[in-house]
């Protein structure tokens, strides 16, 4: 699945309530500003997405992904 190729997945834990998948954007692949276009790989900070809506095995599959948020080096923007 290629457009995983940015995702690094850090843990699995399996319950009998649920899947967890713990996994962070990766850092070493620069990323464009979707406002002006220019790559950047200056991370500011980091912020987690929960996505919790599937099922593995019949148990709730929760995703845990820690997010860049990445400044804009272009000094016009």
């Amino acid at each position: 699945m290629p457009q995983l190729a940015g995702v690094r997945i850090e843990r699995v834990e399996t319950s009998p309530e649920a899947v967890r998948v713990t996994a962070v954007t990766r850092d070493d692949i620069p990323r464009a500003c979707q406002g002006c276009g220019q790559v950047s790989q200056w991370t500011h900070s980091r912020y987690v997405r929960r996505v919790a809506d599937e099922t593995v095995g019949g148990r709730p599959l929760v995703i845990d992904l820690s997010v860049r948020r990445l400044y804009c080096e272009n000094p016009d923007s």
